[in-house]
This record gives structure tokens, C-alpha cells and sequence, in this order.
């Protein structure tokens, strides 16, 4: 996540509390981020003219004087719960904190009679959690802003024999299989396309060197499924 979109997302996360505060604290660790960080975030948003300020006390925190609802219309109970229940279905999905925050922007915008329809449908359906394929909120969006501003990747890799290696990867794009999702990359040790599953790697840091453009589907190569983009 950049720091951009988490200034994005701080105001909106804020938003949706009020008018509840929510402490600097609480917000740090659900942005994986230090105190000190969202205490900078927090100044920016407050220089750029957002409505925001601190209450004091042990229940105090950030508030904001925005109004926390809008309407959205068009949509209807089984077309918001439809969203919802693909994004709870998809898991640890490339952008997964993005879909779960546009979910409850939807979900504060719609209107009331709406909302109450689609709590009643969501109540009636269940997905399956895959926690065996776990992977850490940093280390992920870590890979989705290396995808999204194309620069190398040096990754640590446990691959599918127990072998554990470290390499510098250009990332192309993402690939969901049949045992989770993966990153499509260009290893540059191998000097070939890869994918590399993402509940398999062991760390990843984000470097200052750009990626080439490469086409998807020719670093991807063959799969058994046929692909499509969403």
C-alpha cells in the first residue's frame, strides 16, 4: 500500500466509525504501520483541509465532522451481496484490504431497507476459510504495490520440494490456481517466466528498480485452466 492510498483509506476508515473516535493506536496496527506513522498520516490529512481532530481522554481518538453516509440507488440487495460474497470467497486475494474497504464504503451508502435484505441473505450463506493459506497482510500488499508500480521484487521462496531460495523477480501480474493464488513473475535468476505462490514466500522487499513491461499471458505460459482477465 502506498502511502497515498493509505491516506485514502485512513480518512475513510475514520469516516466510517463516526462518530465514534478511533485511536492512533488501534489504526496502527490494523495499517501495519508505527504510531508515529499514522500520527504523520493524520497531520497530512488534517493540513489538507479534511475535517479532522482529536478527543482527549481514554476513550478519545481521531473523529472527523464528514457526514458518514451517501446514497448509491442502482444496486440492488442480491447484486451488493453478490460483491460481498465474492470478495469473503476470494480470501487472501491480490488487493484483498482494497475490495474489504470498498465493502463497507457499499455497505454504509446504501439505503436502509436495502442494507437490512442484504444482512439477511448474507446471514444465509457461508464460505469456507482457507487458513493453511495464510498470507500476512504486509507481505502481500508488499507484492501488490511491487505489481502496481512495476518495480523488482527480492523475494524468499519455499518452493513445492521444501527448497527455499532467494531471487530478484519482476513482477507481472496475478494468477489465481487451483491451490491459491500466485504472482506472475520474470525470475531473473532463471531468466524465464514463474509463478510463485503467495502463501509460499517467506519475505519480500520492495526495491527502487522498474520492472520491463511484459505481456501477461506469454510470461505466464502454459497452464492447465483456461484464464481470463476479471
Amino acid at each position: 500500500m502506498t502511502r497515498l492510498e493509505r491516506l485514502y483509506a485512513l480518512n475513510e476508515r475514520i469516516r466510517r466509525s463516526s462518530p465514534a473516535p478511533v485511536s492512533a493506536a488501534a489504526l496502527a496496527r490494523e495499517f501495519d504501520v508505527s504510531r508515529r506513522t499514522i500520527e504523520r498520516d493524520l497531520a497530512a490529512l488534517r493540513a489538507s483541509g479534511l475535517p479532522l481532530f482529536a478527543e482527549q481522554g481514554r476513550s478519545g481518538g481521531q473523529r472527523t465532522l464528514q457526514d458518514g453516509r451517501h446514497v448509491v440507488f442502482t444496486l440492488s440487495a442480491s447484486e451488493v451481496s453478490a460483491l460481498l460474497i465474492a470478495v469473503a470467497a476470494a480470501g487472501d486475494m491480490p488487493y484483498a484490504d482494497a475490495a474489504t474497504a470498498a465493502t463497507h464504503r457499499l455497505l454504509d451508502a446504501i439505503p436502509d431497507l436495502t442494507r437490512v435484505q442484504v444482512d439477511d441473505l448474507r446471514s444465509r450463506i457461508r464460505t469456507r476459510v482457507f487458513e493453511d493459506r495464510k498470507v500476512t497482510p504486509g507481505l502481500r500488499r508488499t507484492v501488490e504495490e511491487a505489481v502496481q508500480a512495476q518495480r523488482v521484487l527480492n523475494i524468499t521462496y519455499t518452493d513445492a520440494a521444501g527448497v527455499t531460495t532467494r531471487r530478484a523477480v519482476e513482477p507481472v501480474g496475478f494468477y489465481n490456481g487451483e491451490k491459491g493464488w500466485y504472482l506472475i513473475g520474470w525470475c531473473q535468476q532463471r531468466n524465464a517466466g514463474r509463478i510463485f505462490r503467495l502463501d509460499r514466500f517467506r519475505s519480500a522487499r520492495l526495491t527502487t528498480q522498474s520492472a520491463p513491461h511484459r505481456d501477461v499471458d506469454d510470461v505466464l505460459g502454459w497452464v492447465p485452466d483456461e484464464v481470463t482477465s476479471p
